[in-house]
């Protein structure tokens, strides 16, 4: 055999038990073998946050007021598979309203969008969507004719 084809071997040998000395640092190699042998986690290693069952998100919107009843409100919840949507001329105030949309997509919410007018006589009027029970978007609009606007829009790379 070559000088050079040993050396290339020396390299390639390196290359490939450095990149597993990193591999196994990085958990992938414990993450693989589990998956392999369809054993569970070993001990101190911790699993998703989320529910493996978890097949769907909550969207909850909710209108607040000083006024009995908030007028023209308009909720659309864009979904690749399940868009929904809520259109009232008046509803009670304090409002709130769950979405439930499918995790049948890949990005399976892309935006969720809320207009309110406060009712004659209101000072204030509000507006907020909450995601998985975790408030994403408010605001708070004050005076004669306030219109309160929430959004929480799928956002890709930097904002």
């Amino acid at each position: 055999m070559s000088r050079n084809a040993v050396v290339a071997r020396r390299f390639i040998g390196l290359l490939l038990g450095g990149s597993l000395v990193l591999l196994a640092g990085c958990g992938i190699v414990e993450d693989t073998l589990e998956g392999i042998t369809a054993s569970g986690p070993t001990p101190g290693h911790t699993q998703s946050s989320t529910p493996a069952d978890q097949d769907s998100i909550e969207v909850t919107v909710s209108i607040a007021s000083d006024a009995g009843t908030a007028i023209d409100l308009v909720i659309d919840v864009d979904s690749p598979n399940a868009s929904q949507s809520f259109l009232e001329e008046e509803v009670p105030v304090p409002f709130v309203h769950d979405f439930t949309v499918p995790m049948d997509a890949f990005l399976p919410l892309r935006e969720t969008t809320v207009e309110a007018h406060a009712a004659p006589g209101a000072t204030y009027i509000s507006c907020s969507i909450a995601v998985d029970g975790e408030v994403v978007a408010t605001h708070r609009s004050e005076g004669s004719g306030a219109i309160a606007t929430c959004e929480n829009r799928l956002r890709l790379g930097p904002s």
